[in-house]
């Protein structure tokens, strides 16, 4: 049994702790603010007034108040998960690993007209170089496409005229070299791997002179000279 003054002091703490906490999270948008009147109710819901002949007494389970009042605190105040980029963790470190996981790239280059035409300039220019010299190929060709200077597709840059030394019309031999070719294109189109020749747009044989000599080298791989 309590007096009327002690109730009013533990009451009211209890009862402003609730209306804090709502307050806070009326704030944050996570409380509807009709739910304050309901979290006084709870702590008023455990309190009951008795009038004895005596004098006005209050008799409040103060127990069952705190436990009442406490739990749905809790269960209203919840820290957010922090919502974080899991980036995997199986990524191919090397480029032939890259190579070998791109399982469909046949399926993708014979549906793709563009990609066809990268796969067969990285077969003909470049089967039996190093991967990243093939990339750095494919890649070239594809800045130009986005450079404003060339054609504006993959095919188009590879049919202008003086750019490429073999014949378009010349057959690939199904094997292991056309097959990597097929995936480095997609590699490339899709940019699974960094520049590996940066904004190169041009390239020569090592054992070529070209006519041209205004451009600004970026990388030698293989026997092929890079250059943007």
């Amino acid at each position: 049994m309590f007096s009327i003054g002690s109730l009013v002091t533990a009451t009211t703490k209890r009862v402003t702790a609730l209306t804090v906490a709502s307050a806070f999270l009326l704030a944050a948008g996570q409380v509807p603010s009709n739910d304050m009147i309901s979290l006084a109710d709870v702590a008023l819901d455990q309190v009951s007034f008795d009038s004895p002949s005596n004098g006005i007494m209050l008799a409040i389970d103060t127990e069952a108040a705190s436990v009442a009042a406490d739990a749905e605190i809790a269960a209203m105040v919840q820290i957010a998960e922090p919502q974080l980029t899991i980036l995997p963790d199986n990524l191919p470190s090397r480029l032939d690993d890259m190579v070998a996981s791109i399982t469909d790239a046949q399926a993708k280059v014979g549906a793709d007209a563009d990609l066809k035409c990268l796969a067969r300039a990285v077969y003909f220019e470049s089967r039996g170089e190093p991967l990243e010299g093939q990339l750095a190929v494919a890649q070239a060709i594809l800045n130009r496409t986005e450079s404003g200077r060339y054609a504006k597709s993959a095919c188009g840059v590879i049919s202008q005229p003086g750019q490429f030394s073999y014949p378009l019309g010349r057959s690939v031999r199904p094997g292991n070299d056309w097959a990597k070719a097929q995936a480095i294109a997609v590699i490339a189109a899709q940019e699974l791997w960094h520049e590996v020749a940066p904004e190169a747009v041009s390239f020569h044989a090592t054992y070529v002179k070209p006519g041209w000599t205004d451009r600004t080298r970026v990388a030698q791989i293989g026997r092929h000279i890079f250059y943007r």
